[in-house]
C-alpha cells in the first residue's frame, strides 16, 4: 500500500471554497476505485480550519461516489502552524510519497525538506519559481534515486 501526503488544502487539493472537491481528492479516489493500493492519506495544512474542511469534504465526497479512503488531516488543534508538514514526512510509514500543492513560491523548501525525507514527489505547476531552483531539485532527486 502507498501512503499519499497532500501538503496543501486549498482549491485544487479538495476545492476549498468551491462546490466541487479540487482535483488532488477525487483523483486519488479514482485511482483507489481503477485498483490503486492506496494506504493512508493525509492532508497537512497550515491551520485546523482546513483540517476540519478536509475532513468534510472527503467525507461528502465518499458519500456521492461509496470510495472509501482512510484520510487524516493536520493540523488537529487550533492555531497556525507554518511547517506541519515537517512533522508528518518523517514520521509517515513508507512506502510513501507526496503531493505538493502550496503556492508556488513555496514549492521549492516544500519539495526539498520531502525529497530530504528520502519522499517522492509530485508537484502541482510550476515546479518551482525559477530554473535554478527546479535544477537543484531535480539534483537532488536524482542523488536520492527518487521521482
Amino acid at each position: 500500500m502507498l501512503n499519499i501526503i497532500v501538503i496543501g488544502a486549498g482549491m485544487y487539493s479538495i476545492g476549498r471554497g468551491t462546490d466541487g472537491f479540487g482535483t488532488i481528492l477525487p483523483s486519488i479516489g479514482e485511482w483507489k476505485r481503477n485498483g490503486g493500493d492506496v494506504g493512508k492519506v493525509v492532508f497537512v495544512s497550515t491551520n485546523f480550519e482546513s483540517s476540519k474542511i478536509v475532513l468534510e469534504k472527503s467525507n461528502k465526497l465518499r458519500n456521492e461516489t461509496g470510495i472509501e479512503l482512510d484520510i487524516e488531516a493536520f493540523p488537529k488543534k487550533e492555531g497556525h502552524y507554518h511547517s506541519a508538514y515537517k512533522e508528518i514526512i518523517y514520521s509517515i510509514p513508507k512506502p510513501a510519497c507526496v503531493i505538493i500543492v502550496v503556492p508556488d513560491h513555496l514549492h521549492y523548501q516544500v519539495a526539498k525538506d520531502c525529497l530530504e525525507a528520502n519522499l517522492a514527489v509530485l508537484i502541482v505547476k510550476p515546479l518551482t519559481p525559477t530554473v535554478g531552483e527546479g535544477k537543484e531539485l531535480v539534483e537532488l532527486a536524482e542523488k536520492n534515486n527518487l521521482y
